[in-house]
């Protein structure tokens, strides 16, 4: 016999946890997880003796913002978060095999050997370029008008591949960066839209204590035995006003399914009872990645790592997409005899590594970052993760798909994930939690 309740969630990623708990405590709600873990792609992992490192086999950190979103949910939580120290504000780009840096200030892009004066001179135009041109094209399109194809080059596609593994010739501009097409539209340039809203907060990164997945741990903790581990569902179907969903920890009848799962998790289940739209959300690709962890000595790693980390463009030929300083963003991930890296493979430009052995995935490791950082040796620790089908891939025709996937998605049905209009950790908490403030109302 089901059991009857307001609302199932299916899947207990950030979605459907941010989601479950905006509803309250006092929600007729049942979360379903088919993993023996909530928290989905947000997880962080100790190792060594007692545990004395910690790394991110997911989100590395989070964006920091005044207000709202995730903001209004660790306040809710009462877990702290901080900034990473100053000494990691820095950001670097792969240049001729080397590590330089990123241009974040004037004086900086004026003299970084990252663009010739040509370039930067094009660059300098961007205010007189149609602020009409390239917003609904691709990522390359945009950044190839408004700046020119050195700056693409140089900056955009190696910064692409760290958000999104993806390739800006095939990725929707309007999709990746709507915030960006925003801005030119109503201000007519990026340098316009700079100078009037100076003032502003910059975007900056926090890092939770003890890791992101103190998030998902503490939302869990929340629901209670309103979340069900180990319960992976086999089936949905639409019975009139209801949904019947069935799964390893019972049948359920809800007035109201979500569903915060993968694309093909979600296509796959809704196949039966609304055919039209699992099409549609099938046709939604997805980039491989491959997250590498090695633990070193930090007398064996002759770089500062007084940074965030760095990002490789595709003209430097190297297989690895860059580099994240773990040790340096969060300095307790580890004693101050050692550091963490953490290395990022594969994406749009090398899908099939997500099949290389461990061992070719080391050697490229050894190679490539060792020459960049001045590595030594071998690492005291490694730990590899396969991504497969992970980060979708926000192509050129996903405005109008996921226009067209909302007008087909019945108003009983909720639909989350990072497969809709945005990958980050901030934007997935603050979807769920508008999501959830419809269903309440």
């Amino acid at each position: 016999m089901a059991i009857d309740l307001d609302t199932v969630v299916v899947g207990a990623g950030i979605s459907g946890l941010a989601y479950a708990h905006a509803r309250g405590p006092a929600a007729e709600i049942v979360v379903l997880e088919s993993a023996a873990r909530a928290g989905g792609l947000v997880e962080t992992r100790r190792a060594g003796h007692g545990g004395a490192f910690r790394y991110e086999v997911g989100p590395e950190s989070l964006r920091f913002e005044m207000k709202g979103g995730l903001t209004d949910m660790l306040d809710e939580l009462a877990l702290a978060a901080h900034k990473p120290p100053d000494a990691a504000s820095r950001r670097f780009l792969v240049c001729q095999r080397k590590l330089v840096d990123a241009p974040l200030s004037p004086p900086k892009f004026l003299a970084s050997p990252l663009l010739t004066w040509r370039g930067k001179l094009r660059m300098l135009a961007e205010p007189f370029r149609d602020a009409r041109v390239g917003n609904d094209g691709s990522i390359a399109d945009f950044v190839r008008h408004r700046v020119g194809q050195e700056a693409l080059d140089a900056m955009l596609d190696p910064l692409v591949s760290g958000i999104h593994a993806g390739d800006p010739a095939q990725l929707s501009m309007r999709a990746c960066f709507p915030r960006l097409v925003e801005l030119v539209e109503t201000h007519g340039g990026l340098f316009r839209a700079l100078f009037k809203t100076r003032g502003e907060p910059a975007p900056s990164v926090i890092k939770p204590e003890g890791g992101c997945q103190s998030i998902t741990d503490a939302l869990a903790a929340r629901l209670g035995d309103r979340l069900r581990l180990h319960s992976p569902v086999s089936s949905i179907a639409r019975e009139g006003e209801h949904w019947r969903v069935a799964s390893t920890s019972g049948e359920y009848r809800a007035r109201r399914l979500v569903l915060a799962v993968a694309s093909s998790t979600a296509s796959r289940l809704l196949a039966p009872s609304q055919p039209e739209l699992a099409r549609m959300i099938g046709t939604i690709s997805a980039e491989n990645v491959v997250s590498l962890v090695h633990m070193r000595r930090r007398a064996d790693v002759g770089h500062s790592l007084a940074g965030f980390g760095y990002l490789v463009a595709s003209r430097e030929k190297l297989r690895h997409l860059g580099t994240l300083f773990s040790s340096s963003i969060a300095p307790d991930a580890c004693p101050s005899s050692h550091v963490v890296l953490r290395t990022l493979l594969g994406g749009a430009r090398a899908p099939e590594l997500v099949d290389a052995s461990d061992a070719k995935l080391m050697d490229i490791v050894q190679d490539e970052v060792g020459a960049l950082l001045s590595l030594r040796g071998a690492p005291d620790f490694t730990a590899i993760q396969r991504w497969r089908a992970t980060l979708p891939r926000f192509d050129l025709q996903h405005p109008a798909r996921v226009d067209a996937i909302e007008r087909a998605t019945p108003p009983s049905l909720g639909l989350a994930g990072n497969w809709l209009r945005g990958i980050g950790v901030n934007h997935l908490a603050a979807s769920a939690r508008a999501l959830a403030a419809r269903h309440a109302s």
